[in-house]
């Protein structure tokens, strides 16, 4: 409903101060940064709108400026292609913006003007684009912070969901939880509220929650006396979770239960740690800071959840460093500027279509054939899956959309005041149903587009008729043109692995690093390596997934990656652990310089590994003999014999390490090592 309000607004009052042309003009501006946000869902994320804005005003102005010179516009409508499709580099928001301003490009570049008139209708798409904008920013302002509130309560009732799991289950959807909470807290407002500092210390104490909770999985996986009465505390600490969701959203029934549970929990705890059994010292200290995390989040989701009135909110200042953001970016664009890039394939492939389907149209006798150019642009993307995917659900939706539109018409005949009606009724559907389903959002969106061109032209029948045509036609085109060069994404998810190998060195590296010096690791330093490891395996699950939805014969390795992933996060667990103990201030340690040797080790190791799954399937990259982690591993054991928490994770670490150079194909002694058990390792110890 707030995307279709400014659509609705700029559509009658450009109507009525100017004409109708205007007023469609600036509903379509309106109408696509709309469908920027919708098609993704979530929060409108209002710097990307405002550049889609800015980008399909000057589409508009090139396009329509250009028109004229046949040989000119031409040329100009390739590097736009080129360049849209190059942006799917930087993944939704650069696809959205890229896609958007071929689309401004090809419908208003149909429509030759001269510097002032071109200028014009620019600035018509831009008004448009711009009081979507304006609106949102202004609108999405929530009184009692509700929608930060319900974020937070979402993250801790996932967390409440993660504490009673086995160790088997995944903390990935608790942490993006916990992501989206902090988005919500983070993001450009009005007005800020002296509440907000509570939820952003909430959700911090959620992100300590999370390692803390996967730290005691871990450890509960072994033999432990205190293992029962870990298992008990999980699931107090499960409903004091749900409690404090219910508290944040301002629901104080609970506030009596949620206090026990925490006395209960703080009181369980204490008596683990006063116990007399050496071996349960790491999994008590564990759950002794769960239970002060507890202690400290039932204070704060009380006073988060009493609203704050108007005259407690005052303006908030917020940094950025947007110059260091567009240098990273660029850089990241020059680096898909290459054949060997799924995005360059995917902009000299759509720049080719673009050029094609606007020469066709140009000689077939289409009513309004810039729609089959825009079909065949949008219809392809970088993915075999995803092309022939949106493809089906773009035929689909537009033959749904024709069809309702049809019926409306025979059945309303509508003009005027409730052509504007229909638009915003079609316009709320569509973006409502579209992070759903891209096909039903699509049939709302061809409904709305044929009844804003009935402002201008009333003959709606002919307007959807052709609407379809010019759709399946370019649809084709665009599926056409896939099939004869294809772009297969099993070396991006080869490259997805590799990144995450690298995000999880980097944040071992820090953490045996800590364990060597001596020194207590700072959250502050942690944190930032710990959410690259997690988006960066967010974005390799992903990729691998979708070569597996290809052919066969061009996906990945479905055995092979799969064993990686599952390697890597026994890896990431185990480093939960330790991380948790190099950063706890009341654990002192000395310096264990003895441990630098298998640090060493292990990252040249995984540097290997890395490097292995880089290279393509058909590379044999030249790699230095891996070193032997075991026999490292177990020359420190001996020299450590009491340390039995550090040496069972570095125990963890170093057959996880060793299955990852084995999958990788990295041979040598440590592969050779690679099937070797945990009781193994753990005989070794002991002997």
């Amino acid at each position: 409903m707030l995307a279709a309000i400014p659509v609705v607004a700029v559509l009658a009052l450009g109507t009525i101060a100017w004409s109708a042309v205007a007023g469609v003009t600036m509903g379509a501006g309106a109408m696509l940064v709309g469908i920027a946000w919708r098609v993704q869902g979530g929060r409108p994320p209002l710097v990307v709108l405002t550049t889609d804005a800015l980008v399909m005003a000057l589409s508009t102005f090139v396009g329509s400026v250009t028109g004229s010179l046949v040989w000119l516009h031409f040329g100009l409508l390739c590097l736009w292609a080129l360049s849209g499709g190059l942006l799917v580099g930087l993944g939704n928001r650069g696809g959205v913006v890229g896609n958007q301003a071929v689309i401004a490009f090809i419908v208003f570049g149909r429509f030759s003007q001269p510097a002032g008139a071109a200028a014009g209708l620019a600035g018509l798409v831009l008004a448009g684009g711009l009081a979507q904008v304006l609106f949102l920013s202004v609108v999405r302002w929530p009184t009692p912070l509700r929608i930060q509130r319900s974020a937070t309560a979402a993250a801790y009732r996932a967390l409440a969901g993660l504490a009673p799991a086995s160790w088997e289950t995944s903390t990935l959807p608790a942490g993006t939880a916990l992501d989206e909470a902090q988005s919500t807290l983070a993001s450009l407002t009005l007005f800020g509220d002296p509440a907000l500092m509570t939820l952003r210390s909430l959700v911090n104490e959620g992100h300590r929650m999370r390692i803390e909770l996967s730290a005691i999985h871990v450890l509960m996986r072994r033999p432990d006396p205190a293992r029962e009465a870990a298992e008990g505390m999980l699931a107090a600490s499960a409903r004091a979770l749900e409690l404090t969701a219910r508290a944040i959203e301002g629901n104080r029934g609970g506030r009596d239960e949620l206090s026990a549970l925490v006395r209960e929990l703080s009181a369980q705890a204490d008596a683990l740690l006063g116990g007399p059994e050496e071996d349960a010292a790491t999994l008590a200290r564990r759950l002794a800071a769960l239970a002060g995390q507890l202690r400290a989040v039932a204070g704060m989701a009380l006073s988060a959840g009493e609203g704050a009135g108007l005259r407690a909110r005052r303006p908030r200042a917020y940094t950025h460093r947007p110059l260091e953001r567009v240098r990273a970016e660029l850089a990241q664009l020059r680096a898909n500027a290459s054949l060997e890039s799924p995005a360059g394939r995917h902009a000299l492939r759509l720049a080719v279509v673009v050029l094609g389907a606007e020469l066709i149209s140009r000689h077939l006798p289409l009513q309004r054939g810039y729609w089959m150019v825009v079909a065949a642009a949008t219809t392809l993307r970088p993915e075999f899956g995803a092309t022939f995917t949106r493809g089906t659900e773009r035929a689909v939706g537009t033959c749904i959309g024709v069809a309702l539109a049809g019926g409306i018409a025979v059945a309303l005949h509508p003009a005027g005041a409730v052509t504007i009606v229909l638009v915003g009724g079609l316009a709320c559907a569509g973006y409502a149903v579209f992070p759903a389903s891209f096909a039903a959002g699509f049939a709302f969106i061809t409904a709305l587009v044929v009844f804003l061109l009935n402002a201008i032209s009333p003959d709606t029948l002919a307007t959807a008729w052709a609407r379809l045509i010019d759709t399946l036609i370019g649809g084709g085109l665009g599926l056409l043109a896939y099939a004869v060069w294809p772009t297969w994404s099993e070396t991006q998810a080869r490259q997805a692995l590799g990144d995450l190998m690298a995000a999880q060195r980097a944040y071992l590296g820090a953490i045996l690093t800590a364990l060597v010096t001596g020194r207590r690791a700072e959250e502050g330093e942690m944190r930032p390596l710990s959410r690259r490891a997690r988006l960066t395996r967010t974005t390799a699950e992903a990729t691998v997934a979708r070569s597996l939805s290809e052919p066969a014969t061009r996906r990945i390795d479905a055995e092979q990656s799969q064993g990686l992933l599952a390697a890597m996060r026994r890896l990431v667990q185990a480093g939960h652990v330790l991380r948790l103990d190099v950063e706890d201030e009341h654990s002192l340690r000395e310096p264990l310089p003895r441990l630098s040797p298998l640090c060493d080790a292990l990252s040249s190791l995984l540097s290997s590994v890395e490097v292995a799954l880089r290279a393509r399937p058909d590379e044999s990259p030249a790699l230095p003999r891996p070193p032997d982690l075991r026999a490292r591993y177990t020359a420190f054991a001996r020299s450590a014999p009491d340390d039995v928490g550090l040496l069972d994770e570095l125990d963890e670490i170093v057959d996880a390490a060793n299955s990852l150079a084995s999958l990788a194909g990295v041979d040598g002694a440590s592969a050779a090592e690679s099937g070797r058990t945990q009781a193994e390792g753990a005989s070794v110890l002991h002997s």
